[in-house]
C-alpha cells in the first residue's frame, strides 16, 4: 500500500499534467534553449544563469499560486483540511513537483547550450533555493486572495520584489543604492548566485556586475555561496512561519 505523501505526489503531478503546466514548462524550456543557443557566446553565458534561475522563481511562484487557487475552487483544499494530512505535507508535495519540473527544464536548457560544461549538483541547489521560498510565498498569496484572477493581480508586487536580483545582476553599478539592497534582500537573490556558480568556468561565480555581464563585481567564493544559501533558508523559514501558516489558518476558517 502506497503512503499518503507518495499518492498525493502522484495525484498532484497528474493534475499538473492535466492542467497544462507540464506542457508549459516544456514549451518555455525549448524556447529558452533556442534563444540562448542563438545568442553570441558572451551573451549566452550572461543570460543562461538568469534563464535557469527564472524558472523556479517566477514559474514556481505563479504555478504554486495557480494550483492552490484551483484546489480552492474545486474544494480539494477544504477536503484535505478535514483529513489527518498535515498542511505542510500538501505544500511540500506541491513544491517538490514544481522543483522536479524546474530542474528538468534547467538541465535541458543547460545541456542544449553548454553540453556537459556545467555543474548539475550546484544547479540543483540553485533550483531548490529559488523554488522553495517562491512557491511558499505564491501559495500564501493564493490562500489569501482565493481566486486565480485576484491572485494574478495581487501577485504583481511580490513578483517585482523577486525579480529585483536580475536588475542588480544586469545593471548593478548604475542602480540607486536602495534598489541594490532591496535586490540583495530578495528571497530569490541567493538562488541567482548559485545559478551563476553552476556555469562559472572555474567553479567560482562572479559578483554582480553590469550590462548583462554579471562579471564586474568581486569574486563570489564558497563562503559567499554558503552565506547566500543560509540567507535563502532564513527566508524560507520566515515565509513558512509568518506568511503561509497564517494563510492556512485563515483559509481553514473561511
Amino acid at each position: 500500500m502506497k503512503s499518503v505523501p507518495v499518492a498525493l505526489f502522484r495525484y498532484d503531478f497528474t493534475l499538473l499534467c492535466r492542467h497544462g503546466f507540464v506542457a508549459a514548462y516544456a514549451v518555455i524550456g525549448v524556447l529558452y534553449a533556442a534563444i540562448a543557443a542563438a545568442l553570441p557566446q558572451a551573451w549566452g553565458d550572461a543570460v543562461l544563469p538568469v534563464m535557469v534561475w527564472s524558472d523556479p522563481v517566477f514559474f514556481g511562484f505563479f504555478f504554486s499560486g495557480a494550483t492552490v487557487c484551483l484546489d480552492l475552487a474545486q474544494g480539494t483544499f477544504r477536503a484535505l483540511t478535514a483529513t489527518p494530512l498535515r498542511p505542510s505535507v500538501y505544500f511540500l508535495v506541491k513544491s517538490a513537483n514544481l522543483a522536479l519540473l524546474a530542474y528538468g527544464m534547467a538541465l535541458g536548457i543547460s545541456l542544449a547550450v553548454r553540453g556537459l560544461a556545467f555543474r548539475p549538483l550546484i544547479l540543483l541547489v540553485a533550483v531548490f533555493l529559488g523554488g522553495a521560498p517562491s512557491a511558499l510565498i505564491g501559495a500564501a498569496l493564493a490562500l489569501r486572495l482565493g481566486s486565480v484572477n485576484r491572485f494574478m493581480v495581487g501577485a504583481i508586487p511580490g513578483l517585482m520584489w523577486l525579480s529585483l536580483p536580475v536588475f542588480v545582476y544586469a545593471a548593478g553599478p548604475w542602480l540607486p543604492g536602495w534598489v541594490f539592497w532591496l535586490g540583495r534582500l530578495s528571497p530569490a537573490d541567493g538562488a541567482l548566485r548559485w545559478a551563476m556558480a553552476a556555469f562559472a568556468a572555474n567553479g567560482v561565480a562572479s559578483g554582480y556586475g553590469g550590462a548583462a555581464s554579471g562579471s564586474g563585481g568581486a569574486a563570489l567564493g564558497l563562503g559567499a555561496l554558503v552565506l547566500a544559501a543560509l540567507e535563502t533558508l532564513a527566508w524560507l523559514v520566515l515565509a513558512a512561519r509568518y506568511a503561509l501558516a497564517p494563510a492556512v489558518t485563515t483559509a481553514r476558517e473561511a
